[in-house]
Parts: C-alpha cells; structure tokens; sequence
C-alpha cells in the first residue's frame, strides 16, 4: 500500500536533511552587482530601446524575455512549494535557502538586459505586471508530486539558461558570463531534487511511480502565465534553445533513467499501470521528436523544396 503524503514527508526527513547539508558544503557566492559593467548603460530617455542596439534573432530574444518573466515569478513558486513544507521540517529551510538563490537570477538577468540593451524594456515590464498579477504556477497535489515536478522543471531551466547563452554574441562576455551564473545555480537545484526524488523512490516506488507518471504527461516549461506565450516557446524551440527535443534528450531520457523507472520492483497494480502509461507517453514523445526531425531535414534537402 502506497504511504500517506505525511509518512513520506516523516520517512524523508534525513534524506532531505543530507541533500540540504551537501548543497551547503559548496555554496556559490557570486554577487549580481558585480557581474555588470555599469559604466556601459544609457538613458533610455535620451537613447529609446532599437532592435539594433542588440542585434539577435528573434528565438533567442523570445528566450531571454520568458526565462527572465519566469524567474520574476520566484514568489508564486515558493508559495507553490510551501504548500508541501510543515513549519519545523527540513524541506522548509530548503525553501527558503532555494528562493534566496533563486531571487538573485531576476535581478541579475534584468540589470544585464537593461545595460545591453538586448530586451525593448517597455516590452518586459509591461510583460511582468501582467504575468505577476496571475501568479500562475504549477501546484502539485502532493509533495510526491512536488519534488518529480521541479526535478524536472529545474533540469530544464538550466538547459534552457545554459542554450540561451551559447546562442549569445561571442564578444557578450558578461550576457554569457550572467547565464552561466543561473545555469550553474540552476544544476545544483536540480541535483537536489533529482536525488531527493530518488530517496522518495525507496521509501515509496508506487506513490512515486505515479507521481512522476502524471507530471510527465502534464509537463510544460514554467511560463505559462507571460503575454503570447506559445507564440515564444515556438520560436525558443525553432531556434534549437528548448523544445520537445531537449526536453526528451536533455530532461526526460536522463532522469528518468537515473531513477530506474523501468527495473522497480514491488510496485501496486495502480503503479505498475501508471510506470506503462510513462512509457507510453515516453515513446509518444520520441516518435514526435523523430518526425520533427525528418521533417525538418526534408525542408533543407533541396529535394524538400518546392
């Protein structure tokens, strides 16, 4: 029988308290102000925003704006995750240690867009009071449900942070220099969860096969609430940043392999359905990737056009 979401909390109690003391053992202390060169700002007054004072294409100028609106609603999200954290139990702490890192990447993000020049200000701001005024974010029902959902939303924001600066200018040291920063921050909060996720699957392998089974059908990058939305994701995913391709190759297939899904024993019938509907959207999203692919090799064959 599968355990009740307070005994999972109780049992995983040390593990969080492991996990939490290993990411305290190598801390990373970088300060957002220093990583901006200050003295290369202008007066938007005397100097409007143009797309040619940054010249990049429109996928990865998509991608700044949604991970930059995306971190600015670090608020909703630590709402979201202190729905599942008691007041005396370690995962709290966490939380509070995690959104204290975590607010650092909207500050950061914002001063380099703003002396770059590489975002229309008026644009992002204006993109942020409508996103902040839904606070829309995801709220698992369960803390099962919790840690599978942001082990795999923050895999994917340190792939979408990490691609989004490749595709920088190669003489944007500091544009490139601040995503590394996220990335990097992002990477330690993914090992944390991905682990503490993989704690709960010993405890528990049939709450958490279903769990992790319903947060892959449903998964969707964080940044749902941010004006025409899909309009962006499509060109980030056109643009090679983030898409259902990364999310297979980079998210899912990794994860879930270091989580073993396919060899757990032991599991209820409800478990073992729900691990067959994992495999299933699994490959589902394989065959769809595929096809993207062929389909996109035809378009630059020359025999692809017309």
């Amino acid at each position: 029988m599968a355990k009740s979401r307070v005994d999972l909390l109780e049992e995983i109690t040390p593990d969080v308290e492991r996990l939490f003391n290993r990411h305290m053992e190598a801390p990373r202390l970088w300060y957002p102000h220093e990583q901006i060169n200050w003295g290369e700002g202008e007066n938007f007054g005397e100097h409007p925003w143009s797309p040619n004072d940054y010249p990049l294409g429109e996928g990865v100028r998509s991608s700044i704006y949604v991970n930059l609106l995306t971190e600015d609603n670090l608020p909703y999200y630590t709402d979201s995750i202190l729905e599942h954290s008691p007041r005396g139990h370690p995962i709290r702490e966490w939380t509070y240690q995690w959104t204290m890192e975590e607010n650092r990447h909207a500050m950061v993000m914002r001063d380099w867009v703003h002396i770059s020049r590489c975002i229309n200000p008026t644009l992002l701001e204006d993109g942020r009071r409508v996103q902040m005024q839904k606070g829309e974010v995801p709220h698992p029902a369960t803390f099962a449900e919790l840690i599978a959902y942001v082990s795999f939303q923050e895999r994917a924001t340190q792939i979408a942070h990490r691609n989004t600066g490749a595709k920088l200018p190669k003489d944007d040291r500091i544009g490139r220099n601040v995503l590394a920063l996220i990335a990097g921050d992002e990477t330690k909060h993914y090992l944390f969860y991905r682990d503490l996720t993989l704690a709960a699957f010993a405890i528990d392998p049939s709450a958490m096969m279903i769990a992790v089974s319903k947060q892959v059908s449903t998964f969707a990058m964080p940044g749902t609430g941010i004006p025409s939305f899909t309009r962006h994701a499509v060109r980030i995913a056109k643009e090679g940043i983030y898409g259902l391709g990364q999310y297979l190759g980079d998210v899912l297939t990794p994860v879930l392999s270091l989580w073993d899904i396919e060899h757990l024993k032991g599991l209820t019938k409800e478990a073992e359905l729900a691990r067959i509907d994992l495999v299933n959207v699994k490959a589902k999203i394989a065959e769809s990737v595929e096809r993207m692919a062929q389909k996109a090799a035809m378009m630059k064959s020359p025999l692809g056009v017309r």
